[in-house]
């Protein structure tokens, strides 16, 4: 039989171990071959006894948590005839494979080959804030009605430097939960990146709406940036970039999906009335902006009734 290897999944890591003699004794005593610092583990839990044939087997020597094979409570010796055989020991989980078991492939890491990258890199997180306080900024110029004041622009900068600052060390436990990489200026970049995008978007929203003279485009840029989108590049930051669970990182997803897709659908369903008969309170666009834009040039009344005298005075010739 081919060498075995002994798998001991833990929370944060998985550690393997080579069966290199014909009896192994796995548990939390500190005699054993192999030592399983879980309190849910028997001093002596189980053992691996090779036989005559050279196959393995396995048996539990454990009075109190035993060993369960897919959720049920095992307590002959089981022949290791067919591997991988996974299995429980207490809350610990185990995997006995063959040596020559293929593993997984391998994820390539970001900024590989000296190249430059916008994520990991402290330099590219504090450019990226550095523009998202410059665009966040000229926004809140642009956006506000009233004369601003020194005091008043201060205190939105530090609202929104704060704001950053909280969404990435939330990103950052986030990351550090599911996937045990510490990386704040990752975290930092991204948080930076989709602001800078949301802000952006906004800014865009209300000419689409202006130029399609309804607002169901601006809808749909929403809901397609706060409930695929954005949810997407998320994903993609936990699993492709830092190796998260991808278990986990869909648990992370969702959590950011569900309340973005709820506030958005309620906007849509509120401007349109899909859950009422009769509306409480009447709609007014919001979609002004700073910059005038228009399709055609504003002309004076006066030129409009001359223009519209012209018009009929031609109509009437006819």
């Amino acid at each position: 039989m081919a060498a075995l290897i002994i798998e001991i999944q833990n929370r944060h890591d998985h550690r393997f171990y080579k069966v290199t003699k014909s009896t192994l004794r796995v548990g939390r005593a500190l005699d054993n071959d192999i030592i399983i610092a879980d309190p849910s583990v028997s001093p002596y839990h189980f053992n691996l006894q090779q036989r005559e044939d050279g196959r393995y087997e396995l048996r539990s020597l454990a009075d109190e948590n035993g060993i369960r094979v897919r959720g049920k409570q095992v307590n002959d010796t089981i022949s290791l005839e067919r591997l991988p055989l996974s299995f429980e020991a207490g809350r610990t989980r185990v995997r006995i494979l063959e040596q020559s078991h293929p593993v997984a492939p391998t994820r390539l890491i970001s900024c590989r080959n000296g190249s430059a990258c916008i994520f990991g890199h402290w330099g590219w997180a504090v450019l990226l804030f550095a523009a998202f306080m410059v665009v966040s900024s000229l926004e809140t110029y642009l956006s506000t009605p009233f004369m601003l004041t020194w005091e008043s622009f201060g205190e939105t900068l530090l609202t929104n430097t704060v704001g950053v600052i909280v969404l990435a060390a939330g990103l950052f436990v986030v990351n550090r939960l599911a996937s045990h990489h510490w990386d704040f200026p990752a975290s930092l970049s991204l948080v930076s990146l989709i602001l800078i995008a949301s802000i952006l978007i906004e800014g865009v929203i209300p000419y689409v709406n202006y130029i399609f003279t309804t607002d169901l485009p601006g809808y749909a840029i929403t809901l397609a940036w706060s409930i695929v989108l954005m949810p997407w590049i998320i994903g993609w930051f936990l699993i492709r970039l830092n190796h998260a669970n991808v278990l986990a990182g869909a648990v992370v997803v969702i959590a950011v999906l569900v309340p973005n897709a709820f506030l958005n659908i309620k906007a849509v369903a509120d401007r349109y009335n899909l859950l009422n008969d009769f509306s409480p309170a009447a709609f007014y666009s919001d979609d002004l902006v700073p910059w005038d834009h228009r399709l055609q040039d504003t002309i004076s009344i006066d030129d409009f009734a001359e223009t519209s005298l012209q018009n009929l005075k031609s109509s009437t010739k006819r």
